[in-house]
């Protein structure tokens, strides 16, 4: 079976630029997230439902970017995401944002698979990824 491949078209807007029209380069990170949520959305795991349902989340515990050449005002760029590594509770996401063919930048996020813990709510607990999740992934 073959990976699942997220990818998400996005245009650089000026608010997520700056003052030299050039992306500011947080707003990469935020389209990663994106990315990734999609990308779970189109595995048939939502992570809305993920949280509603099995109380899961699905928080990033390490991001990094490597950035080739800017993202400018008005690029029309598309953010290729998949599960590059499956762990038993933490997973590994692999980006690349693309202008036409031309690699803007690549990144990745190190995921955990984690609920929330009884005795403090503000705290998580990492969880065994179950297997079918892993499957939907390809």
């Amino acid at each position: 079976m073959a990976t699942l491949i997220n990818r998400m078209p996005f245009q650089i807007e000026w608010g997520k630029c700056d003052p030299a029209g050039i992306t500011f380069y947080p707003n990469y990170f935020a389209w990663f997230d994106a990315s990734t949520w999609q990308l779970f959305e189109l595995a048939g795991y939502p992570p809305k439902d993920l949280i509603a349902q099995d109380g899961i989340y699905i928080p990033i515990v390490d991001a990094h970017g490597h950035f080739v050449c800017p993202g400018n005002l008005g690029d029309d760029l598309v953010m290729e995401s998949h599960v590059a590594e499956w762990r038993e509770r933490f997973f590994l996401v692999k980006h690349r944002a693309l202008l036409g063919e031309e690699l803007i930048l690549e990144g990745e996020e190190l995921r955990a698979w984690v609920i929330k813990r009884p005795e403090d709510p503000r705290r998580f607990r990492t969880q065994p990824i179950p297997a079918a999740v892993k499957q939907a992934f390809g």
